[in-house]
């Protein structure tokens, strides 16, 4: 099943949010396995640390495969069955993608935004993949967009000179005061001389 449908997808995610998960006693890392598995071809396996933490997730979703560990981040990839296509999923041999499938990844991200449940284990997977496809999103919105040029400075043409024309200086005007002062110097002047002249002919 290469490309299956969104119905058939949606479906094992339904079928798998209704199957109760099975967990297993703390290993000798202290770590426990909680198991979901549904008949629609959809599997969860969760790896939990002692206070509660998912540190690892292998989801299987009919023939995609998606592991997520706290370390290492997210990965895809597909199954092959060795026994047909009704062997058990223990059967199944994982071919992990060398790099994060688009396709696998937006399928299984679409998959699981139908559930609306509240267990955390489908929700921190579901979590996983959404912010993923974001990422992914985001990357090609990047890529897809082209830098634009920095524009070219705009070079103003230099403008000629326009010559300023000679300012020759001109004596400030005499205030009105100097003047009037002036004028009666002179009337002294002339008032002095007319007496001087009439005291000159009177000697005489």
């Amino acid at each position: 099943m290469n490309n299956p449908s969104p119905e058939k997808l949606k479906a094992a995610i339904q079928a798998l949010s209704q199957v109760r998960a099975v967990e297993g006693p703390p290993g000798d890392n202290g770590q426990r396995s909680v198991w979901h598995m549904s008949p629609q071809g959809a599997e969860l396996l969760s790896l939990v640390d002692l206070e509660g933490r998912v540190q690892r997730q292998e989801l299987t979703l009919l023939d995609d495969h998606y592991v997520w560990t706290s370390g290492e981040g997210l990965k895809t990839g597909r199954l092959e069955n060795e026994g047909g296509a009704k062997a058990p999923t223990a059967a199944a041999i994982v071919h992990t993608d060398s790099q994060l499938m688009p396709v696998r990844l937006v399928r299984g991200a679409v998959a699981l935004a139908t559930y609306d449940g509240e267990d955390r284990y489908i929700l921190h997977i579901k979590r996983v993949l959404a912010l993923a496809r974001e990422g992914l999103e985001m990357r090609d919105s990047s890529l897809g967009v082209a830098s634009e040029p920095a524009p070219e400075p705009v070079v103003e043409p230099p403008t000629t000179a326009t010559p300023l024309p000679t300012i020759v200086p001109v004596p400030p005007e005499a205030p009105e005061s100097s003047k009037f002062e002036g004028l009666m110097m002179i009337a002294v002047l002339l008032v002095g001389l007319v007496a001087g002249i009439a005291l000159l002919v009177w000697l005489t």
